[in-house]
């Protein structure tokens, strides 16, 4: 008993700190279906009677007020102390639903204002309630009041700065660890207190209390001070609880627990006999000295502000096929916890077939690796968690959209939207697509997204149910740069007029989600039949989600992912995968963001290009159009531009629509490093292709080029450093100009036929040309890079003989053929369309070789092939000598080195070869007076003279 006592002390003291950040709703007092109507710039006055009376008021705007006003200027000025609460429509109303920055205090006669934006359909209703009177004047019951509201045009805000202020912010406003403590007050607020309906319930006991005590260090110096003290001697307790939640192993420390004395005392010194009786009642024989020494999640457990989750300790088991897994069931694992081996299923189905999940009772990486070595299982992981990567009122901040150059930008570096609005209302852009925003959800109620919300299949697996409600903001802000509506004079423009965006919440409310959930997210987004999937989230490697973008691609499904936001030279998971789009994020100034990740990937995967990601305005659960920076804001631009695409042509496949937003994307700036003196020697990107910068990819993405590409029917046949041409198709009269860089090529129309052939100089290897292309609305440049290309294979050469002319054979066309000898160079000449040539020459000698070469267009030369000449030509008839019946050798001259034959009758009766000289002695038998002998010569090549005929004469003296 006396433990829960002393425990409640200190929630009483940390509640009161936390509730006075509006985050629950207040005891609900019923409203009704009318309220008093406001009308703008109209005052209306008020009386109360009672303590906790409570009056509705109703604002219905007309279509002049939508036009003109971003936010309606709700002011209230009252002699009392009370609240008052705006809400965006009657349902919420009634449940006391609405955002911190549509509440505030009534106190001192200070006037209270809220800024609330046309971002729904209406009526708006407002609640104002009755506390009582400060302490200086108690005895005061009749309370008086005005309110009015006016129209206001407001631009974007950065997050977080529309609200009302609370004592705690009133206290730590400018000091040093001001913000600090007001981030983690409101991450316990949200991650811990908002999860359980005790945590709630314990805040709307302390509602009330906030306005008195917001009056009483308004007025006094000496009190802000105090409370600041006290706060800050909780920083260490309130920032361990924001990290870790529920399981903080923060234990409370003696000064802390003086400061929370100090914190109780104040509040309940502050609040009127109403407030002060409920807090004292909750902390009735409470004992605050003996807080020290305890933990903060035991206190928590302890008094049912903890909600139940799943085991933290999960693995993630593929089996072969299902024979494997009966195998599995069969043996014993003491690792794995009783029967928890369940397949990963959605709603009820199973989601990837021989997929499960395992609570393990150990460290997750070491089960994953023994399981993964079993014969029946294909991979093992662990659990991961990934996260978030952070004529419209508002369309002309929207740089993102059309940079005139507003707010320090710079002119054009955007998506060319406004271009790209003709081409978007012709017949091939209206096709519905259904984008999926897998994400923290995405708040269906906003006017924006009025119809354009799959709400019959979204799903929040987080919560496991079928409502995927945003809870934390980052869903629907991605959500609104893809398709809020456009031109209906709310809040914002989206890029894609006809896409319905199906939410799926796999992160929660601190913009976390683990492996398992996000790869079902995915699986059901492509079952449920998303063209087009936007994964603003990032973290480790995953086999399972890899499994998943795999099975998207099968199923022609585009996945677009942001590169991730810690300027590191790797992307994030998923973007890193090959089958994702991956996108990076640039300044309004077209730089390359300093914190957008770039490098590699798996397997070499690159990164695909950037798109506008920095103080990108957009839709908030909130109503409100508020500034966030990131790849987060990058991706949904590719994502939305993706469904253009495919509604122009449903038959595109993911690496098609990659091709064309690559193709089309337009050159832009990277920043130098933040220390250019020293660079990073160890990093190495390896060779990049031409046109490719590794931190911009292939440059900002440019939706009008995009779309008009596709609308030109435009595609360009590769371009070699050998082309003198180059072909490609495009439609009938289409415009086509070709530079590289400011040097013009050539221009032209593509014909009749829809094709088009220019001539052109040859261009160097690796040149990034521009073909622009112009057709009506349409006009898109796409880059085209001049390929390198190898030397030409080595020419395959007939036989050259002495006597031959010319030089024939076969090598690629195009080429030029050059015959040299002894470096002297004897011909040239191009082979025809059939790669047939023919180079004439001098006659050669027998036995010259020849070097008969290849040069391309690009001056690359082949191998030559070496031809020696042959010798076909005989030796002449030999001289020869007279031969008398006495003589034993024939003699005369002839070819050097020739062999001589001496012939009787055909057969052979002598032979010898020619000296050096070309003479010959050749020993033969003494022949007869009158014998005839025939005598040739055979040269080394085999040729054979014609004969010598000779008589042997009778011997003379």
């Amino acid at each position: 008993m006396g433990k829960n006592r002393k425990w409640k002390a200190f929630l009483i003291v940390f509640v009161l700190c936390i509730s006075c950040l509006h985050p629950f709703a207040a005891m609900a007092a019923e409203a009704p279906s009318q309220g008093t109507a406001l009308k703008k710039e109209q005052t209306v006055k008020g009386t109360f009677g009672e303590l906790g009376e409570v009056h509705w008021y109703q604002i219905n705007p007309d279509a002049n007020e939508i036009n003109q006003d971003s936010h309606m200027k709700i002011k209230l000025t009252g002699t009392f102390e009370g609240n008052v609460s705006v809400y965006p429509d009657l349902n919420r109303a009634k449940q006391d639903e609405t955002f911190d920055a549509y509440r505030g205090y009534i106190t001192n006669g200070e006037p209270v204002e809220v800024m609330m934006p046309h971002a729904w359909k209406g009526p708006y209703y407002i609640k104002v309630e009755y506390f009582g009177h400060s302490e200086e004047d108690p005895e005061q019951q009749d309370a008086t009041y005005d309110i009015t509201y006016e129209g206001i045009k407001l631009p974007p805000t950065d997050l977080g700065l529309i609200g009302e202020a609370c004592p705690v912010e009133v206290s730590a406003d400018k000091r040093a660890l001001g913000s600090k403590i007001l981030t983690h007050l409101r991450q316990i607020r949200d991650n811990v207190l908002a999860k359980t309906e005790k945590g709630k319930e314990l805040s709307s006991m302390y509602y009330k209390a906030a306005p008195f005590l917001v009056s009483k260090l308004t007025f006094d110096k000496k009190a802000i001070n105090k409370v600041y003290e006290d706060l800050a001697a909780l920083k260490d307790l309130f920032g361990d609880v924001a990290e870790n939640g529920e399981n903080s192993s923060h234990v409370i420390t003696k000064e802390e627990q003086k400061a929370i004395i100090s914190l109780y005392e104040f509040a309940i010194g502050h609040v009127p006999d109403s407030n002060r009786k409920q807090i004292e009642k909750i902390a009735e024989n409470m004992d605050m000295n003996n807080l020290a020494g305890k933990k903060v999640s035991a206190i928590l457990k302890e008094n049912g502000l903890v909600a139940a989750t799943e085991s933290k300790n999960r693995v993630i088991v593929k089996f072969k096929n299902e024979k494997g897994f009966q195998s599995f069931q069969k043996k014993s694992f003491s690792q794995l916890k009783q029967r928890s081996l369940k397949p990963l299923a959605e709603n009820g189905k199973t989601a990837i077939k021989n997929l499960y999940i395992a609570e393990v009772a150990a460290n997750t990486e070491a089960v994953a690796g023994i399981l993964k070595k079993l014969p029946e299982v294909e991979y093992a992981e662990p659990v991961k968690t990934y996260h978030k990567n952070s004529t419209d009122i508002q369309y002309p901040h929207q740089w993102g959209l059309e940079n005139t150059g507003q707010e320090s930008g710079k002119q054009h570096a955007d998506i060319r939207f406004a271009k790209l609005q003709p081409l978007l209302k012709q017949k091939q852009s209206k096709q519905p697509v259904k984008i999926a925003v897998v994400d923290t959800g995405v708040d269906y109620t906003l006017a924006d997204f009025e119809g354009k919300i799959d709400i019959e299949h979204d799903y929040d697996f987080v919560n496991r149910d079928g409502d995927a409600y945003d809870d934390e903001g980052h869903g629907t802000h991605v959500a609104g740069i893809i398709a809020a509506a456009a031109d209906n004079h709310y809040s914002m423009t989206g890029i894609h007029p006809n896409a319905t965006i199906l939410p799926v919440k796999v992160l929660d409310a601190t913009g976390s989600g683990e492996s398992d959930k996000i790869a079902l997210g995915i699986k059901h987004a492509v079952d449920k039949g998303a063209k087009v999937i936007n994964l603003s989230l990032g973290g480790a490697t995953s086999r399972v989600i890899e499994d998943v973008l795999k099975y998207a691609a099968e199923k022609n499904v585009t996945v677009v992912a942001a590169s991730g936001n810690d300027g590191g030279e790797f992307l994030n998971y998923p973007a890193a995968s090959k089958y994702t789009i991956a996108v990076g994020a640039t300044y309004r100034g077209d730089v390359v963001w300093d914190d957008s990740n770039y490098g590699e990937g798996l397997n070499g995967k690159k990164l695909d290009l950037v798109a506008p990601g920095v103080e990108i305005p957009s839709l908030l659960p909130n109503g409100n159009v508020t500034y966030l920076s990131g790849t987060s804001m990058a991706a949904p631009h590719v994502s939305a531009v993706a469904g253009l695409l495919w509604s122009a042509n449903p038959s595109l496949k993911p690496d098609e629509i990659r091709h064309i937003v690559n193709s089309t994307a337009d050159d832009i700036s990277v920043e130098e490093p933040e220390y250019p003196d020293f660079p990073d020697d160890d990093f190495s990107v390896g060779e990049l292709e031409a046109g490719y910068d590794p931190a911009s990819g292939w440059g900002r993405l440019n939706a009008w080029g995009a779309l008009s590409m596709l609308d030109l029917g435009l595609s360009v046949r590769p371009l070699t450093d050998n082309d003198e041409k180059i072909t490609g198709k495009a439609a009938k009269g289409t415009q086509l100009e070709l530079k590289n860089g400011e040097t013009l090529l050539v221009k032209g129309k593509a014909d009749d036929k829809g094709t088009f052939s220019f001539k052109i100089p040859p261009q160097k290897a690796k040149e990034v040309l521009r073909l622009t292309a112009k057709k009506g609305a349409a006009e898109t440049s796409v880059r085209v890079v001049v390929q390198d290309t190898p030397p030409p294979a080595t020419p395959t050469v007939n036989r050259v003989t002495d006597r031959d002319t010319a030089v024939t054979g076969k090598a690629p066309a195009g080429t030029t053929i050059t015959v040299k000898a002894n470096k002297k160079t004897l011909g040239t000449a191009k082979p025809n369309d059939k790669g047939q040539f023919k180079v004439n020459i001098p006659k050669q000698k027998a036995g010259t070789v020849l070097h008969v070469m290849a040069t391309s267009v690009s001056k690359k030369t082949s191998k030559p092939a070496l031809v020696t000449v042959i010798d076909i030509t005989p030796p002449e008839k030999p001289k020869v000598h007279k031969v008398s019946d006495r003589d034993t050798f024939v003699t005369g001259s002839t070819e050097a080195g020739a062999t001589v034959y001496v012939k009787h009758k055909e057969k052979t009766i002598g032979e010898k070869k020619a000296d050096r000289k070309g003479t010959f002695k050749i020993k033969i038998k003494k022949q007869k007076a009158g014998t005839v002998l025939y005598v040739t010569a055979k040269d080394p090549a085999g040729n054979t003279s014609k004969a010598t005929k000779i008589t042997v004469k009778k011997y003379k003296k």
